[in-house]
């Protein structure tokens, strides 16, 4: 995984990639502020095209458990989108739409702390950023996208990618990084969204990004 091709993108390709992070976002926060019945402001902090093994690299302490929302869209080879938030954002959340303080981030330790309640709504948060995020990419591509139900991890941030790169391995070596940081009222909600894409919807918007690369395929 580390000799992987280092792709370097110029500003106006990190550009472009930020603005499909804005579509992607734009949509997915307004639906996501009906949600919560609030007012949601985003802000997208970074884009770039990475190799796997450098995600745990972007968080300061990759031990610290956090919550990783997963969710596998079917195309001709398959399209991945990861969400991970930290154990605050999510309980923010979830204790905004209970309208309570439900749980406590001592509490939440592993996925068997969380009620149906809970769940129910970081399933919902799940459906609505990679639903929102795959129009985007299907718009670009003038493909339809579908994420299933997603899955949901409490752990570290090797251990939520262990398992999805043993998975995607043989379909890219390179995920798609999109920062965001939420602000709901006074509540700050830090997001990472990874897109996983196939190689053939990674060629796809590198033609589309006018970008030259080699990945020896």
């Amino acid at each position: 995984m580390n000799n992987s091709v280092n792709i370097k993108l110029t500003q106006d390709q990190l550009d472009m990639l930020k603005e499909l992070g804005n579509i992607g976002s734009g949509h997915a926060i307004t639906a996501l502020s009906k949600l919560v019945s609030n007012k949601i402001e985003v802000s997208l902090t970074s884009a770039d095209i990475i190799p796997f093994w450098k995600v745990p690299e972007l968080f300061d302490d990759p031990s610290i458990d956090m919550v990783g929302i997963y969710s596998n869209i079917p195309f001709n080879s398959d399209l991945a989108i990861i969400q991970i938030f930290t154990k605050e954002s999510i309980i923010s959340l979830i204790n905004i739409l209970a309208d309570d303080d439900r749980i406590a981030v001592e509490d939440l330790k592993n996925i068997d702390d969380l009620d149906d309640f809970s769940c129910s709504i970081i399933n919902e948060i799940g459906n609505i950023l990679s639903g929102h995020y795959a129009n985007a990419i299907a718009d670009l591509l003038s493909i339809k996208l579908i994420p299933n139900v997603p899955k949901i991890a409490i752990d570290t941030i090797n251990a939520i990618l262990d398992g999805i790169i043993a998975k995607y391995a043989q379909i890219s070596d390179y995920m798609i990084l999109i920062n965001t940081k939420l602000k709901v009222s006074d509540i700050n909600i830090e997001g990472t969204i990874c897109l996983i894409p196939s190689i053939s919807i990674l060629k796809s918007i590198f033609k589309i990004l006018n970008l030259k690369y080699d990945l020896n395929l």
